[in-house]
This record gives structure tokens, C-alpha cells and sequence, in this order.
């Protein structure tokens, strides 16, 4: 019976291979994505890089690095030169007066598009050294920074405590005027999440900042802008674990910004070290929408993962388990073979196994990284090949830092778990436990013939590190932790060169400037795992662009409003495939769309309407690609809404240039027009006459006439 089921899969791959190579999309061409940032109005100027240079080298290096002649001066800055940018208590004495006193040494190397410098303290009585390793990214007006604390010393140190690596004074200005703080809701699996919120900051006002439950985005998200009378200040928190940030103003106006793990109270032992949270600033002035797009392209550029010397191209991703789970033949190897096969018809380019591939089923299985005997009986390595003959990749799915009661892991090795054979939390602070289990990380990823590696993480660890920490050691199982897990991705990548890592945690709830570096967010929440959130979904995309250019979430059919719902620079696609009424060149035109708009969304992010999640608005944003002289709009009336149309300007357009501008109604259907820069500029109509419908909008910058 199985090797008929198998022939008869075989016969179904090859004719996915004969119909896909006539009809599949072309996958994103990695020379489509964007190498560097343009040099544009929207990138810093001289001024604004020379005053955030000028800033890092009088605040780390105790002097102001070397100012090209032509660099004009810039005081329109909220940073203010007030001693070194973060802050500690030591033996009960404050950093402020202990580091004046401790010699400083410092390294720099210039290079063209960034200044390193490596700061280091050393207390000559215990032996504490600090070492601030600092990048300066000059054409942005942004720097990045780490700390790293040792004991060189031969006893412990005295106590070390209330660690923030970020601890600036803010210069706010008229203390009439409120400062305003833009920032996002983080991913709670509901209609908040990822949406753009406002918090004003008047005189003795204050606001404080962090996630639930160790998780670093888990309902606040780690990136966000302070404005203040036409000048801003961006900042990234990176830290996989419990960050904390505040926001003080003094009757004066002054204010003080604040960031770094929430509660640290330590000592170090001989040899010692530990990290801290990774800081990133970002210093702007003017348009705040130009602000965001240079912060977009810092990400990309900077910190993204990178194929070759370009940020990552996104797949498009064939997907199932939500909606087949508990199908009776869609988990086994046949099942995934005529997944690959509706896959490649589709036009995909990878096909993607999630939790539904090792003995005991999720959530009770975690633990058994091992294939089901009587459904995957020679592993998952034939669906892998079976993926590659078709010209697919193949990504799976595991959650390896929770271990379930029972399992696998629990039962041989307890001593590797928070909670032992009862199950828990995965002891990734402890390096034998995370070597043992990188090693099996990258065995399976071998032996399953994978092309990326998912990580899930559906548990707050927070309780588990707290608990586990001794009384003059509070903080430290966190910071061991964090420092294991970055230590396990890094060690993967290192060793499985081009493999790529999707970073999920019940959604997107690890979602921080570490994480952002190391890996993409393919499901940003885990609203994509049901059907029926279109427009929380076009409210995510439209916050999160805010900051971060990468990121997805799940389609579930093929009509636009759906698809263009979730939109992004790659795709992920759950169809019915298996249903009566699956239509694979519905499936092929969906894909089609989708694969067309990839290239934009490496471009600059323009909200054209303000964020909403209710039925009554009509939401719509743009990218644009100034490279390209192109970009498109999408745009969405929901289904209570009674406006039919609006009038949006678009951002980035040549008010001198003429355009071709395709206009593609939610039945897929195509008008184009001619239309000046200069019209673009000032307002574009986007109408849509039905309701729960969307407008998608592509444009491109003509030739100019007789060339």
C-alpha cells in the first residue's frame, strides 16, 4: 500500500516539475535587492553625522574624533556630551564618580562608512575592567554600542548593580512644549499588536518601557523614536531577555533616557565576564518620515542577515500546518511529497514543515527532536530531496528551548532542564547543555537536508531564570542564557554556511536588535494562525514598517484582499489545497502578484492614512524604490467602510518626472495611466467601490522622451 502511495506521489512531482517550469513565478533575484543605501536627502548630512561622531567621541573616548573642514555645526540635537553613555553602581558607588577616577584606554580604526572604537575602564583596586566596544555609522548619524564587564581581579568583586548600557541626558527644549515618544505595542496575538502608539512627555513626566515575561517583544517592542521640536533620536534595544527602558523630564524640561537589563545585582567571580544589552541611537532632525526610512535602510544595510553582499532576498513559502495538523495523511513523507508538489504548481519556492513531524504532536512533543517512526519512516531527508529535484528549499520547524514532560530530552538528559524529567525550560546558560544541543541542531539540519532552520520559543522564560538565580547573583542565569543563545545561532551559521534562520516565539514576541541581526521573522504573530485577521494584519505591516523592513505573516486564500493583506518582501501561503474547491492557477495568479511586489518592499515605507484595525477605515501605505524610480501603493477599504475613495501623496516621486502608473483593481484587472511626478506628489486618487476590497497601485519613472 505505501509503495503505490509513493509511485503514485512520484508521478504527481514530476508534473508539478513539467507545469511548474512553464507557469511558476521566478523566485526574488538576489540582484533585485538593493546593495547600499542611496546617498539622498533622507541620509544624514555633514552636520548631523559630525555632531553624532562628535558625540560618541567626547562621550566614550573623553575627545572629539577628527571633523572634515567642510562639516558644518550642528546644535540641533537632543543628545547632550554628559559623561559616558551608561551607567552602573559598584560597591554602592555610582559609575559617574567611580570611572573619572579609573584609567581609560582607547583603540579606534576609521574606516570609510564607520568609526570603531574600543573603550576600556579597569578599577585598579579589584580589577574590574568595562570595555565599550562602539561603532559610529557615518552616513546615518547612528552608534551602535556593547558593554563587556571582566574581572581580572583575584577575589570577587563587590557588587555590581542597576547595569544600564544606555544612560544619556536629553536636551527637550521649551518645557512647554511636550516631547512625544513614538513607539509600537508588541505582539500579543491580538489587534494591537505591532500597532503605533504616542506617548507625550511633559515636565515631570515619565514613561517606562518593558516586555512580559523575558521575552523581548512581548507586548512592547524594543525600537523606538523620541521627537522633539523638530528633532528626534532613535533607539534600538538589543537583548533576548527582560530589557528595561525609562524616559524621565524634570520641571526644566531636561530629560534622561535610560535602557539596559531590568534588574542586575552581581558579583563577579575571577575571570569572569558578561555582556550587556546592545544599544543603538539614531540622531535626526526635520521630517520624521525621513527619519524612519533612514533607520529602515541602517536595518537593512547594517544589520539584516546578508546573501553575499546584499541583504537576504524572502522567499515565498508553501505552508499547511495550521490548517492540515490533524489531517489523517497530510503528516507523513506522502503527504509532504503532494505538499511540494502543490508548492512548485504554485509557483513557491520553499515548502515549509512546521510542528507536525515528531512523536508525541505539539505541544506535548517538544523535547523528541526525532521523526515519527510509522509516518516519516526513513526521516525527512527523501521530502528535502524530493524539494530540490523540484527546485524548492526546505525549512522545518522546532522549538528546542522548551522541553515537555516525558519527552525525549527530559527523560536522558533532566539535567539539561529548568524543572529536570518534569519538563521546562531548556538550560541554554549552562555551555555543555547548549553545545549538546547545537550539535543535534545542526545533525538534524544535516541529516534532514534542511535549508533553513525555524525557531519557535512558546514559554516566558523569566521565571525560570529568576528562580534560579543565588541572592548575590541576580541577573547573572539571564545574562548566560542570552549569551548561550546568541552563542548557539552563531555557532549554526557558522557552521552550515548560507543556512538562514526564521525567528519565532508565539509569533513575534523575540523580536529585538540581536534577533533582527541573526535572523528574519517569517510569522511576525501568531494571528496568521487562523483565518479572518486581514486587516489586523494590514495594520501590523503598516506599524512594523515603521522600523523594520523584513518581516511576514500568513495568507490563508487567494483572493487579493488576503493576500495583499499580508504583503511583504517575501510570502507565506496556507491553501486549501486538499479541498474540493483549491484552484492552483487562483494559486498561481496569487503568487504571481505577490512575487511582483517583493522588490518594493526593500525601498522606503511611506503611510499614506493613519494605522487602524477597525472595520470602518481605509488603510493605505507605499513603498518606494529610489533606485528603481518605482515603487507601488497598496491600498484597503474594509468592510464597514463608507468612503469609496481618498486622495494620498505619495512620497519619493520626481515632481519633474513622468510616470506609468498600473492601477490593479481586487479582481486582479489592470488600467494604466500616465501621470506627472508633480501629480503623484500632490495627490493620487485611489479608489476602490466596494467594500472589503483593496487597490493595489505599481509605478515607474519614464524614460525621458528620444531616449
Amino acid at each position: 500500500m505505501r509503495e503505490a502511495a509513493m509511485c503514485h506521489w512520484k508521478e504527481l512531482l514530476l508534473a508539478a516539475v513539467l507545469s511548474g517550469l512553464a507557469c511558476s513565478a521566478l523566485a526574488l533575484e538576489l540582484t533585485e535587492v538593493p546593495a547600499d543605501a542611496p546617498n539622498d536627502s533622507i541620509m544624514a548630512g555633514a552636520a548631523e553625522a559630525a555632531a553624532m561622531a562628535d558625540w560618541a567621541g567626547n562621550t566614550f573616548a573623553g575627545k572629539r574624533p577628527p571633523r572634515p573642514a567642510t562639516a558644518p555645526a550642528d546644535e540641533s540635537r537632543l543628545l547632550m556630551p554628559a559623561g559616558v553613555p551608561f551607567s552602573f553602581v559598584y560597591g554602592g558607588k555610582p559609575s559617574s564618580e567611580l570611572l573619572k577616577l579609573w584609567p581609560r584606554v582607547v583603540e579606534s580604526k576609521d574606516l570609510p562608512d564607520r568609526l570603531r572604537q574600543q573603550v576600556a575602564w579597569t578599577d585598579p583596586r579589584s580589577g574590574l575592567c568595562v570595555t565599550a566596544e562602539v561603532v559610529v555609522y557615518k552616513r546615518y548619524a547612528a552608534v551602535d554600542w556593547v558593554l563587556r564587564l571582566a574581572n581580572t581581579g583575584k577575589q570577587d568583586t563587590p557588587v555590581l548593580e542597576d547595569v544600564r548600557a544606555l544612560d544619556v541626558a536629553l536636551a527637550l527644549g521649551d518645557p512647554q512644549r511636550p516631547a512625544v515618544l513614538h513607539h509600537l505595542a508588541g505582539d500579543d496575538c491580538s489587534p494591537r499588536s505591532f500597532t503605533p502608539l504616542e506617548s507625550r512627555l511633559p515636565p515631570g513626566g515619565a514613561i517606562h518601557l518593558a516586555p512580559q515575561g523575558g521575552r523581548s517583544s512581548n507586548g512592547t517592542f524594543p525600537f523606538f523614536n523620541l521627537e522633539s521640536q523638530g528633532s528626534g533620536l532613535f533607539t534600538a534595544v538589543g537583548w533576548t531577555g527582560q530589557w528595561a527602558a525609562s524616559l524621565e523630564r524634570d520641571a526644566a524640561g531636561q530629560g534622561r533616557l535610560r535602557a539596559g537589563m531590568e534588574s542586575t545585582h552581581l558579583v563577579l567571580h575571577p575571570g569572569e565576564s558578561i555582556r550587556s544589552p546592545r544599544i543603538l541611537l539614531m540622531a535626526w532632525r526635520g521630517d520624521r518620515t525621513a527619519a524612519h526610512n533612514r533607520f529602515r535602510r541602517l536595518i537593512l544595510f547594517h544589520y539584516t542577515p546578508k546573501q553575499g553582499d546584499r541583504p537576504l532576498a524572502v522567499p515565498v513559502f508553501w505552508q499547511g500546518y495550521d490548517r492540515y495538523n490533524a489531517h489523517p495523511t497530510w503528516p507523513s513523507e506522502a503527504g509532504q511529497l503532494r505538499a511540494a508538489a502543490a508548492a512548485r504548481q504554485a509557483g513557491c519556492d520553499f515548502l515549509w514543515l512546521d510542528a507536525a513531524w515528531f512523536p508525541g504532536n505539539f505541544p506535548n512533543g517538544v523535547g523528541n527532536w526525532f521523526c515519527k517512526p510509522a509516518e516519516f519512516p526513513r526521516g525527512l531527508k527523501p521530502v528535502s530531496d524530493a524539494c530540490h529535484k523540484l527546485g524548492l528549499r526546505f525549512i522545518v520547524w522546532f522549538e528546542p528551548e522548551r522541553v515537555a514532560a516525558g519527552s525525549q530530552i527530559a527523560r536522558e538528559h533532566p539535567e539539561f532542564v529548568f524543572g529536570g524529567s518534569g519538563g521546562g525550560l531548556f538550560k541554554l546558560n549552562d555551555p555543555v547543555a547548549r553545545r549538546w544541543l547545537t550539535e543535534l541542531l545542526v545533525r538534524r539540519i544535516e541529516e534532514f537536508g534542511m535549508d533553513w532552520y525555524r525557531n519557535d520559543f512558546n514559554m516566558d522564560p523569566l521565571p525560570a531564570w529568576r528562580a534560579n538565580d543565588a541572592p548575590d547573583r541576580r541577573g547573572m542565569t539571564e545574562i548566560r542564557y542570552v549569551e548561550g543563545h546568541y552563542a548557539m545561532w552563531d555557532e549554526m551559521i557558522a557552521r552550515r554556511p548560507g543556512l538562514f534562520i526564521d525567528n519565532c516565539a508565539s509569533g513575534g514576541r523575540r523580536i529585538d536588535l540581536e534577533t533582527v541581526s541573526r535572523s528574519i521573522t517569517l510569522w511576525r504573530s501568531d494571528t496568521g494562525c487562523g483565518t479572518g485577521h486581514s486587516d489586523w494584519h494590514q495594520a501590523q505591516a503598516l506599524g512594523m514598517s515603521y522600523y523594520l523592513p523584513l518581516h511576514e505573516i500568513c495568507a490563508w486564500t487567494s483572493d487579493a484582499y488576503e493576500m495583499r493583506s499580508t504583503s511583504g518582501p517575501g510570502g507565506i501561503i496556507q491553501f486549501d489545497y486538499l479541498g474540493p474547491g483549491y484552484s492552483a492557477e487562483a494559486a498561481r495568479a496569487a503568487v504571481a502578484e505577490l512575487k511582483e511586489n517583493q522588490k518594493y518592499f526593500y525601498g522606503d515605507f511611506y503611510p499614506l492614512t493613519r494605522c487602524s484595525t477597525e472595520p470602518e477605515a481605509f488603510l493605505a501605505y507605499q513603498l518606494h524604490r529610489p533606485d528603481l524610480g518605482a515603487g507601488l501603493v497598496l491600498a484597503f477599504r474594509r468592510a464597514k467602510c463608507n468612503s469609496a475613495e481618498i486622495t494620498a501623496a505619495l512620497g519619493g516621486v520626481k515632481p519633474e518626472a513622468r510616470y506609468q502608473v498600473d492601477f490593479i483593481d481586487e479582481a486582479r484587472q489592470k488600467t494604466s495611466r500616465t501621470l506627472d511626478g508633480s501629480r503623484l506628489a500632490k495627490g493620487l486618487v485611489l479608489t476602490i467601490p466596494q467594500p472589503r476590497a483593496s487597490l493595489l497601485v505599481r509605478y515607474r519613472e519614464m524614460a525621458p522622451a528620444g531616449q
